[in-house]
């Protein structure tokens, strides 16, 4: 199966976020290839594991983020985090009861995870985080004097 790749369209203009978005591409790159190479069950254990962790404190990291920019669509988001977080865990479920992770199932995932949220939830939060910035540094109009 074909590798993901970064490019210029998943890129929200938010860089914590954006070099979040690539990190976790790179482990679910390293899950697709060890799908592709058929690897044992303990190496796809090892690398769901860690995209599970890293999943979560990006999560975790996105979230303080909508918290201290105040996001007004924050409960939605962090909702589509618990689902994304129970995907993970379904991969890691079947992978213990010895049923079979398929590439479809990562590529479904890939889905997923790319074109759905960051595409979406992503960069709906991004817009707002520029429209906040875009307000702050709005110059305020000058006002007047008594004296002039």
């Amino acid at each position: 199966m074909a590798k993901i790749k970064w490019n210029e369209e998943l890129n929200v203009g938010v860089e914590q976020v954006d070099n979040q978005h690539k990190e976790l591409i790179r482990i679910i790159n390293g899950l697709i290839n060890a799908v592709d190479l058929g690897r044992d069950k303990k190496t796809l254990e090892n690398v769901l594991q860690k995209l599970r962790e890293y999943t979560v404190f990006h999560f975790n990291s996105e979230e303080a983020l909508m918290e201290e920019v105040r996001y007004n669509k924050r409960g939605e988001h962090i909702n589509e985090h618990a689902r994304l977080k129970r995907s993970i865990k379904d991969f890691q479920r079947n992978l213990y009861k010895h049923e079979t992770l398929t590439s479809d199932m990562v590529l479904e995932f890939m889905k997923e995870w790319l074109l759905h949220h960051i595409l979406s939830f992503d960069r709906e939060l991004a817009r707002f985080i520029h429209e906040q910035k875009a307000k702050e540094n709005k110059p305020k109009p000058k006002q007047e004097t008594a004296s002039e």
